[in-house]
């Protein structure tokens, strides 16, 4: 006996339809998902993402990259300090991560500094002519955001940042340091 689609010539529309994934049910809109914070909501959706980070906003570099309320000479400023301001990649713990303790303004000088080679194949970073104090958070233990343990190590020198463009005070602001350079 031969097969049916032999006998019968199924017309290409048809086919075509046949190839479709099915379609889901139910409905297609999270609308919990809306009533929640929109700060909460952009956390849990990029959290949950499997596609690229979308670039923080200039509040939030400013989180990352300054000191906060805690002074940092405090041994477990690190554990502290990135568990409150949520510093992590998805959930998972950065291996390293440094903190300036000068305000934004001084920080932003940096991008008129010296162009150097940064680490982590960044092209082009620069180097601030100013020494500051910072903290250079290192990761012992842990790979989740819940059970990193950083050491807090205090450091004086010149901070190395990437830089990037800010439409709305038309001027290069740093979005991360990558290395604090000590004096010679």
């Amino acid at each position: 006996m031969k097969p049916l689609v032999i006998k019968f010539a199924w017309p290409l529309p048809l086919l075509l339809l046949l190839l479709l994934p099915p379609k889901l049910q139910g409905n297609y809109w999270d609308f919990g998902e809306y009533e929640l914070n929109p700060e909460v909501r952009d956390f849990i959706r990029e959290y949950e993402s499997t596609g690229p980070t979308k670039p923080p906003t200039v509040k939030r570099i400013i989180e990352m990259i300054t000191i906060g309320d805690q002074p940092f000479n405090d041994y477990d400023y690190c554990n502290t300090e990135l568990r409150t301001k949520q510093i992590h990649y998805k959930g998972r713990c950065y291996p390293e991560h440094y903190i300036a303790g000068v305000p934004y303004g001084e920080l932003v000088k940096a991008c008129d500094g010296e162009e150097v080679q940064c680490k982590n194949g960044v092209k082009s970073c620069r180097r601030s002519m100013n020494l500051i104090e910072g903290v250079r958070c290192v990761l012992e233990t842990g790979q989740q955001m819940t059970n990193c343990t950083y050491k807090t190590i205090l450091m004086i020198g010149y901070p190395v940042v990437s830089c990037q463009w800010d439409e709305e005070t038309k001027i290069f602001i740093p979005n991360h340091i990558y290395n604090m350079s000590l004096p010679k």
